[in-house]
């Protein structure tokens, strides 16, 4: 099965083969700042399971609350955060889940970096949630 996830105005894309490795929630301030939400929700796939890269895209490299560096491409156009690589998963490629626009996309597998989270955001207690970032 194809995934594609495309940024706001469609200048940009990604398709990748099959399901994610895993989906991620994350609480950090970083991606709080990153996706101008309470928290950012990323799909993880193997590099090899990217078939398509489409549009222009701009870098920029960030320190994860960790202390690890994160690559985020977005479109020049619109400013959508669509994927990005980062050093502790330097085999997969990470997709913001929100650019599916599928609402029947996988749930969260786990939360991470909790400590970070807002008090008035409720979190379902079926899945798990990590005070910062274990190996996952």
């Amino acid at each position: 099965m194809s995934r594609t996830a495309s940024c706001s105005c469609g200048q940009m894309s990604i398709t990748v083969e099959g399901d994610p490795l895993r989906v991620l929630v994350c609480h950090c301030f970083e991606c709080q700042k990153q996706t101008g939400s309470v928290f950012g929700s990323w799909g993880y796939w193997p590099k090899s399971a990217i078939s398509s890269i489409e549009g222009e895209a701009t870098l920029y490299r960030r320190s994860s609350d960790a202390g690890r560096w994160v690559d985020n491409f977005f479109c020049p156009v619109c400013g959508s955060s669509i994927y990005g690589y980062s050093e502790g998963a330097p085999d997969e490629v990470t997709i913001a889940v929100g650019n599916f626009a599928d609402a029947g996309f996988d749930p969260p597998d786990a939360a991470i970096w909790a400590a970070c989270r807002h008090g008035w955001f409720p979190w379902p207690e079926q899945v798990p949630e990590y005070l910062d970032q274990p190996d996952l």
